[in-house]
């Protein structure tokens, strides 16, 4: 099955049944043992996000990654932007583009969540 196929079925779930199956998902790769040993970088506890946080901030490492890729900065630019050791920048980029799966369930989990509560998640620039 590709994966446009895979995501025609799940639109054809219930609310309730996606909302399980993306939680069945994430659960699975919490369950994969984490052997990484990351400096800069912390999990926290949250209902359903299991990426990594930036130690000692509310800030999630991939809100930093998305910031660069928008932005095209250079990893001195996020450094001085988030003033964050160039070191935490470089170990940002190497976990956002090793983990790119959970940061990709994450946005959509996210995105499914605000449209249950009725929040437009549309683009509004006028063209």
């Amino acid at each position: 099955m590709s994966l446009q196929e895979l995501k025609e079925q799940v639109r054809k779930l219930s609310v309730s049944d996606r909302l399980a199956l993306v939680n069945a998902i994430i659960q699975s790769l919490q369950d994969i043992p984490q052997t990484e040993n990351w400096q800069y970088l912390v999990a926290r506890s949250h209902p359903w996000r299991k990426q990594l946080y930036i130690k000692g901030r509310k800030l999630l490492a991939s809100t930093i990654w998305q910031d660069m890729m928008a932005n095209q900065m250079s990893s001195e630019e996020a450094a001085e932007n988030w003033d964050l050791p160039l070191c935490a920048i470089e170990e940002v980029i190497n976990y956002c583009e090793s983990h790119q799966e959970l940061l990709k369930l994450e946005a959509d989990e996210e995105r499914y969540r605000l449209q249950v509560k009725g929040v437009s998640i549309e683009s509004t620039n006028a063209a």
